[in-house]
C-alpha cells in the first residue's frame, strides 16, 4: 500500500526530529514521562503508535491505525484476531514503510524506543531500514540478552533498563532523563558531522588471521588518500559491508577475507547469508577478491559443534570460538560460490590467490597448512570463474606484504579502468 497514507504533504506537516516508536496501548504514562524528558533536552521527535490492544487518549503524530494501514491492514482487524504475532510483524512491515517515507522526506534525526520484547521486536524493525549514521537507540530490559539478530550490522546503542519499562517512579524518571540525554548527544554530534560519502572510499574485509594483510593494505590506501572502511568479517561485518555498498558508502571494495562465506556453504556460525558478495556486483563497483581465512570454519565452544563434524579437525582460537579445517570438496564449493556471484558482474573485477595460504592458520608449519584443500580452490575457482575476470596467482602467504601491495595496486588499476 502507498505511503501517501501518511499524508502526501507530510514534510510540511511534521518537523523533523527523534522518531519514538510506542505502543500507547500500554504505555501511555511511561511515554509522557519520556516527552517530558525529550523537551527538558530541547530535543524534537514524531511520535509513532504501534499499539494494537487498544486505544490511547494520547495523540500521536503517526497513529497505529496510519501504521497498520501501511502494511496493508486495517487496525481493527488486527485487534479482533487476536493473534500477537501475526499483528506484531504487520505492525513491524508499517513501522518499516513509515521510517522509508520520513527518511525520504529528511525528517529523521534519529530512533528512539523502549520497553520490552515487543518494543523491541518493533525496535529490530527500525534498525533495519535505517541509514548508517542515524542515531539509533533501544532502552529496555531484553539487551541484557543476546541482541545479535536485532541490532544486527547497525550502528545501534543500547541502555539496559534493568527495571521493567512500567510505572512512572523516580528510578523511571531518572532512568528515561538519562536516556534523553543521550539521544540528545548522539542527535547533536550526528549533525555536526553530516557530511556526503567521500568519492574514493575502499571497503576492506578483515579477520584475526589475515590481520597483517588487511594492515598492509590500510596503510596503503590510506597513504594514497582513500577513505578506508575495514569490516571484521564475523557475519555482522560481511552484511555490513554490503549495506555501506549498496548505500553508496563504498566505492572500491578489497574483499580480501571471504572466511564468511566458507560458514555459509558448510554450516558455521559466522555466515553473512547467502547474498554474501551481490551488492558489489548490484552497485557495479570495482573489486578485487581473496580466499582470506577460507581455511576455517568457525563454531562457538566444542559443545556447539554439530555431530556431522565430528572427527574433523579442530582447533580452539578463543575459549568461545572453535575453527574446523575445511575440506578439499569444501574449499572448492566455496570457489563455485564465489565464481556465480562474479558471473553477473558488470564492473571490472579480479581474484587473487595466494598460493602458500589463506590465513596465520594456513602457513607452512602452521596447523590448519593443508596445500592439497588450498589447491583444490584454486583449481575449482580456475574452471569455475567466468573466462574475462582476471585470476592471478601470487607465490606468497596472504599475510605477506608483496600481496597486499599487489591486492591495493590490482584494484586501484580497475578503478582506472572503470572511467
Amino acid at each position: 500500500m502507498s505511503a501517501e497514507i501518511l499524508n502526501p504533504d507530510i514534510s510540511r506537516e511534521l518537523t523533523p526530529g527523534v522518531v519514538i516508536a510506542a505502543t500507547l496501548d500500554t504505555k501511555p504514562g511511561e511515554v509522557e514521562l519520556l516527552l517530558k524528558a525529550f523537551k527538558r533536552h530541547g530535543l524534537s521527535y514524531i511520535l509513532v503508535d504501534c499499539g494494537v490492544l487498544g486505544s490511547s487518549t494520547m495523540k500521536p503524530d503517526i497513529s497505529a491505525t496510519q501504521i497498520a494501514a501501511l502494511a496493508g491492514s486495517d487496525i481493527d482487524d488486527l485487534r479482533r484476531l487476536a493473534n500477537r504475532e501475526a499483528t506484531l510483524r504487520t505492525m513491524m512491515e508499517g513501522l518499516s514503510v513509515c521510517l522509508d517515507t520520513l527518511v525520504s522526506h529528511g525528517l529523521v534525526r534519529g530512533f528512539f524506543a523502549m520497553g520490552g520484547g515487543t518494543n523491541t521486536a518493533l525496535a529490530s524493525a527500525a534498525f533495519a531500514r535505517l541509514p548508517y549514521g542515524i542515531p539509533k537507540l533501544l532502552v529496555a530490559t531484553t539487551v541484557s540478552g543476546d541482541m545479535s539478530r536485532i541490532v544486527d550490522a547497525k550502528d545501534v546503542v543500547l541502555i539496559h533498563s534493568v527495571v521493567d519499562i512500567l510505572g512512572t517512579g523516580q528510578y523511571l524518571r531518572s532512568l528515561l532523563d538519562r536516556s534523553a540525554a543521550v539521544m540528545s548527544a548522539l542527535v547533536t554530534d550526528a549533525q555536526a558531522h553530516r557530511t556526503s560519502s567521500p568519492a574514493n572510499c575502499v571497503g576492506i574485509t578483515a579477520f584475526g588471521s589475515t590481520t597483517r594483510a588487511a594492515n598492509a593494505a590500510f596503510e596503503r590506501l590510506n597513504s594514497l588518500g582513500h577513505e578506508v572502511l575495514v569490516f571484521h568479517a564475523r557475519g555482522s561485518g560481511g552484511r555490513a559491508a554490503e549495506t555501506f555498498i549498496r548505500e553508496g558508502r563504498i566505492n572500491l571494495m578489497l574483499d580480501l577475507t571471504t572466511t564468511e562465506i566458507t560458514d555459509e556453504v558448510v554450516g558455521g556460525f559466522l555466515t553473512a547469508g547467502p547474498t554474501r558478495l551481490d551488492a558489489a556486483v548490484e552497485k557495479a563497483i570495482p573489486q578485487v577478491i581473496l580466499p582470506g581465512a577460507i581455511d576455517m570454519v568457525n563454531f562457538g565452544p566444542m559443545e556447539t559443534i554439530p555431530a556431522k563434524f565430528h572427527g574433523r579437525q579442530f582447533l580452539r582460537h578463543t575459549p568461545t570460538t572453535t575453527l574446523m579445517r575445511t575440506s578439499a570438496e569444501e574449499a572448492a564449493s566455496v570457489a563455485r560460490f564465489i565464481a556465480s556471484k562474479l558471473e553477473r558482474a558488470t564492473a571490472p573485477v579480479a581474484a587473487i590467490v595466494p598460493t602458500r595460504g589463506f590465513s596465520a592458520y594456513d602457513a607452512e608449519g602452521a596447523p590448519f597448512f593443508d596445500p592439497i584443500a588450498d589447491q583444490a580452490f584454486v583449481e575449482e575457482l580456475e574452471h569455475a570463474l567466468r573466462a574475462d575476470i582476471p585470476l592471478i596467482k601470487i607465490d606468497a602467504h596472504i599475510n605477506d606484504p608483496e600481496v597486499a601491495e599487489l591486492a591495493t595496486d590490482t584494484l586501484l588499476q580497475l578503478a582506472r579502468n572503470n572511467h
